[in-house]
């Protein structure tokens, strides 16, 4: 059992018995401001209702600021069922991949959480909690509602703030004004999403790097030739020299070939061969380093299951050293030779591909041929169903990296891709980037040094909770405050179709978005549980 589950764990078996307490002896308990809330605990405290008060003064400005907040929860609402049913579509390869990134990745809580830092963690989801429940309020006091309350939310671990409008007085108001106040968190949130990114990037335009466009190790695979020899990550590849003399690049000959965004990368160097050895020259904290001779060329670093490549018997850790296609013949110097030639292949296309193994340590080289494969489908394209890098090594250039790291919208071109990259920019921290991967700062001269970093993983991290927040929030559960932001659009569009009797409008509301708000919520696990299981 992982040390996260352990600790679960323990947390678990310390919660039981203040829950078992307060449900049992509720007037006790509520002298200690804590109340039973279904399986969690609420903290309630008297902090912030002064400054509800005084900025709700001005009903004008949150009657506006409401209908505003409407149209952002219509819009969040509709990314995340997008995304939800592309994850629920998806969910029979993430089943069958095997693979699963455990319960602690599930939960937002600092330091416990791999993902998230305990420092920055902490301030950030604190900030995001905070300004999404004063929006609550705020809105509740603009539109005439008391609050009776604002606090914690506790279960087994802290779930987030809450403050508590008085349900007598949030139901004796128009929809109108209801919908309002569970819009405002999300909106809140949304904004302070959207400064902090603004901010961050803004700073980040006085970053420079010397290395703007060398190609940079960003990761390295295990048991790989680069690893092997000791390259380190984040090493900058500035020299290739054959062990034999006779091939020498320097770092005005060295392109990079970006792919995916600008988070993987190859050397675009055609004329490598696979089956002889180079001395690779890096640069490592602006130190220059060589290598002991090492094989050069597109590594296979894993092969898709039921591929052609799978079928065909290839294997992983050998090399792709040519590909003959209607009897003419590529040597394959890396991954990006290797991309190019396929881009222009066809379904159906029959090829024969030659790999090297590694070179045994008496310089023995030995080739595999693997005649008529029929490549499968990839879009327009042939696929052969192998992933690759050089020699073990996956690329970036200090240019991409920091192009990606404040651009949540890199490479997009298309509706769809906006929210394909928006998502995939919110996965960075599992790639270790928050914005920036510690290991690659060298890269960059910044403005004070630490300082500017801290400052701007700070930044991030506040951008990260807020959007996440914001956009969980907007699922129309009605765990959460997009499940009544959703039930006041039924009721309102069954308003328009011509129910307009309340008590017929207020049942089919209930039926609809309970409904929604059922399927939702278990989608929504059954995604999750894929995920951590």
């Amino acid at each position: 059992m992982s040390t996260a589950y352990i600790v679960l764990l323990i947390l678990l078996i310390v919660y039981i018995p203040i829950w078992l307490w307060v449900w049992r002896n509720p007037e006790k308990a509520e002298r200690w401001h804590l109340v039973k809330y279904g399986p969690c605990i609420m903290i309630k405290t008297q902090l912030g209702m002064r400054t509800m008060d005084r900025l709700a003064s001005h009903p004008r400005f949150w009657r506006a600021f409401g209908l505003f907040s409407k149209m952002v929860s219509a819009v969040l609402f509709f990314l995340m069922m997008y995304m939800l049913v592309v994850a629920v579509i998806a969910l029979p390869s993430t089943l069958s991949s095997g693979s699963s990134v455990g319960i602690e990745y599930a939960l937002a809580i600092p330091g416990f959480n791999p993902i998230l830092p305990l420092s920055y963690g902490v301030v950030a989801l604190v900030i995001a909690m905070v300004v999404h429940e004063l929006a609550h309020g705020i809105q509740a006091r603009a539109n005439g509602i008391r609050v009776k309350s604002s606090g914690l939310l506790y279960g087994v671990v802290p779930l987030g703030a809450f403050v508590e409008p008085d349900e007598e007085d949030l139901a004796s108001k128009p929809r109108r004004a209801r919908v309002d106040v569970y819009a405002a968190g999300i909106t809140v949130n949304t904004i302070v999403a959207v400064l902090s990114i603004a901010i961050l990037i803004l700073s980040c335009g006085a970053v420079s790097s010397d290395h703007g466009d060398t190609p940079g190790v960003y990761y390295i695979d295990a048991d790989s030739p680069a690893y092997e020899a000791g390259v380190p990550t984040s090493a900058l590849i500035v020299g290739i020299e054959d062990a034999d003399g006779d091939v020498t690049y320097g770092e005005d000959e060295i392109s990079s070939s970006v792919i995916m965004s600008g988070m993987s990368a190859s050397i675009g160097l055609d004329g490598i061969d696979p089956t002889r050895q180079y001395i690779v020259t890096y640069l490592y904290h602006d130190e220059t380093y060589t290598t002991e001779p090492m094989q050069l060329g597109m590594f296979i670093k894993a092969i898709t299951s039921g591929s052609p490549a799978d079928k065909a018997g290839l294997e992983v850790g050998d090399f792709i050293y040519s590909v003959e296609i209607d009897g003419e013949v590529t040597y394959i110097g890396s991954p990006a030779h290797f991309t190019k030639l396929m881009s222009g292949t066809s379904p159906g296309d029959t090829v024969t591909i030659t790999t090297v193994d590694p070179i045994g340590e008496d310089g023995t080289v030995t080739t595999t041929t693997y005649e008529d494969i029929v490549l499968a489908s990839s879009g327009s394209i042939g696929f052969l169903g192998v992933t690759s890098t050089t020699s073990g090594m996956t690329f970036v250039t200090p240019d991409a990296m920091m192009d990606r790291a404040t651009d949540p919208f890199y490479g997009a071109d298309t509706p769809f891709s906006y929210v394909s990259s928006l998502f995939s920019y919110l996965s960075g921290p599992f790639n270790g980037m928050d914005p920036v991967s510690d290991d690659v700062r060298w890269w960059y001269d910044v403005p004070a040094g630490d300082l500017f970093w801290m400052a701007v993983t700070l930044l991030y991290w506040i951008f990260w909770l807020d959007i996440l927040l914001a956009i969980s929030n907007a699922l129309p559960t009605y765990v959460l405050d997009g499940g009544f932001i959703f039930a006041g659009g039924v009721s309102w569009l069954l308003e328009k179709i011509g129910v307009r009797d309340e008590t017929r409008n207020a049942r089919l509301t209930d039926s609809i978005a309970g409904s929604m708000s059922t399927l939702t919520l278990f989608l929504f696990l059954m995604v999750i549980l894929a995920m951590v299981i």
